[in-house]
């Protein structure tokens, strides 16, 4: 018990910056009385120069045994859930944005699931919204497949099966804690650092079938549009070599499996970081780059580069980077995003 709060089951941290136009539909879905008193929600307030501190306001002051507000000086996304974690009281962590939702009645579910399971981590689904026609896109990018709801697996059966990326993952939050790895700040792209760092201390997953979050897609300030990558593309090298780093730190004590799925983030980030080059005009020098990147994990990181498994990165692989024009010019016709 803390501060007259009983043990909750689960803690959602509200990454928040500038958030005012969308931050009352994300925590308007966390209200049902089926589950208010079994979550805390912290709404992390990372330096807004909006009304996103009034409004989250406003929930703390009406919901006060469920909503938190935290105002701190504003250190990017992976300060905000370094933040959570070290706040957190719930059993279970989840991230979920200031400008992102969850579906009430599958959040619901999932609360009560998490009073029953002892997995590590519970993987859910999750949808993509249009941001402008409101609808749905798809369900996910990598929808689960050969995998049985509601079954606990231990973790090294789901490597090579599923990955579990951050709209869909809710943790333990001791097993974020025994990682003692926090999240870079002032940075993006961070979401790949949570999904891994825990890796080595997860014992147990398990699925659900349940799209719980609601991921809204195509917000003009995104940081997945093909432009924000451009700009931030030391930002995303930043997080692929601390996420290569972090594997070298951990790998000596690690099941051949686990440092397997560690290489996949790791792998997913080098492919990301290829197509940032190849998205760049030709004569941007950037032939060059993915050369000398290319080169460094082939010496340095074997595993995470043979698990690359894009079609464009290949065919550049096996033409010794002389097919980089043509990619290029079929990276031109794809939708505005990665």
């Amino acid at each position: 018990m803390k501060n007259g709060w009983r043990q909750k089951i689960l803690t959602i941290t509200i990454p928040s910056y500038n958030v005012e136009d969308y931050l009352e539909n994300c925590l308007e879905s966390f209200i049902d009385e089926n589950v208010m008193e079994d979550i805390e929600v912290l709404i992390v307030n990372d330096g807004s120069l909006d009304a996103t501190a009034e409004i989250a306001a406003r929930y703390e002051q009406q919901y006060p045994q469920t909503f938190r507000l935290i105002t701190k000086e504003n250190g990017g996304h992976g300060s905000t859930i370094n933040t959570g974690v070290s706040e957190a009281a719930g059993i279970y962590f989840k991230v979920v944005d200031g400008d992102d939702w969850v579906d009430t009645k599958s959040f619901v579910r999932l609360v009560e699931y998490l009073k029953s399971t002892p997995a590590d981590i519970v993987a859910s689904n999750y949808t993509w919204i249009d941001h402008t026609t409101k609808q749905p896109t798809q369900r996910q990018e990598y929808p689960y497949q050969n995998i049985e709801y509601g079954r606990i697996y231990p973790f090294a059966e789901i490597v090579g099966k599923a990955f579990i990326d951050m709209h869909a993952m809710t943790i333990k939050t001791e097993l974020i804690r025994m990682a003692n790895a926090p999240i870079d700040e002032h940075t993006f792209y961070v979401d790949m650092e949570f999904v891994a760092f825990p890796i080595p201390y997860v014992e147990t997953v398990c699925f659900i079938e349940d799209a719980v979050y609601q991921y809204r897609l195509g917000l003009p300030n995104q940081s997945m549009s093909i432009q924000k990558m451009q700009k931030n593309m030391q930002n995303h090298m930043r997080v692929l070599m601390r996420l290569n780093r972090y594997y070298h730190q951990v790998k000596s004590g690690l099941a051949r499996e686990k440092g397997t799925y560690i290489n996949t983030v790791v792998a997913s980030m080098l492919t990301s970081q290829i197509k940032i080059y190849v998205s760049f005009p030709l004569g941007s020098g950037m032939r060059r780059e993915i050369m000398k990147l290319e080169a460094y994990f082939y010496r340095h990181n074997r595993e995470a580069f043979e698990l690359v498994k894009n079609p464009a990165v290949l065919l550049m692989r096996k033409t010794r980077y002389l097919a980089f024009p043509l990619v290029v010019a079929l990276f031109k016709g794809r939708r505005n995003s990665f």
